[in-house]
């Protein structure tokens, strides 16, 4: 009799001692794919939130204006973090940001059109991005495409 209390004690301590083991195995895997959905949703969420429309350009001999909307549900932050590409179709290359039109070309820098005060591009608010380009802008059919921080970007090909 002895000897049967003395096994299932033996076999009831490894049993737990395996389901211990499976639990602090598969917990911390769980926890990671919980926090991989989580954030990934997080992104999504605010990737469909984002939106931005390029509602009109005009150009004066080596810049041009380009007017962007938020379009969106929530402001856009980190606005000199965007990508501008511009230029003739087929030949548009990245322009980088530079605070100053006086910096050398190509470069791009904005101002809000519509602004409440706060400096932030909030919803409904219009973004005047001036690209100065390398060389004077001559007649012809133009790419600009527009990038904000989170990959949501709007393109538009005009003539000049």
């Amino acid at each position: 009799m002895s000897e049967a209390a003395i096994t299932t004690a033996i076999i009831t301590i490894a049993c737990v001692i395996c389901a211990g083991m499976l639990v602090s195995a598969i917990y911390p895997a769980m926890n990671r794919a919980t926090s991989s959905v989580i954030s990934t949703s997080e992104k999504l969420g605010e990737r469909i939130e984002t939106s931005i429309a390029i509602i009109a350009e005009a150009n004066q001999s080596s810049y041009e204006y380009v007017w962007v909307k938020n379009t969106g549900s929530s402001e856009i932050p980190q606005i000199d973090n965007a990508d501008v590409f511009f230029g003739k179709i087929n030949e548009f290359q990245r322009i980088p940001f530079n605070s100053s039109l006086s910096a050398l070309a190509p470069s791009w820098t904005y101002s809000i059109e519509n602004d409440d005060g706060d400096g932030r591009w909030d919803v409904g608010e219009t973004l005047n991005i001036s690209i100065h380009a390398s060389n004077v802008i001559t007649a012809g059919d133009y790419y600009v495409k527009i990038i904000v921080y989170n990959g949501i970007s709007d393109e538009e090909v005009f003539s000049v």
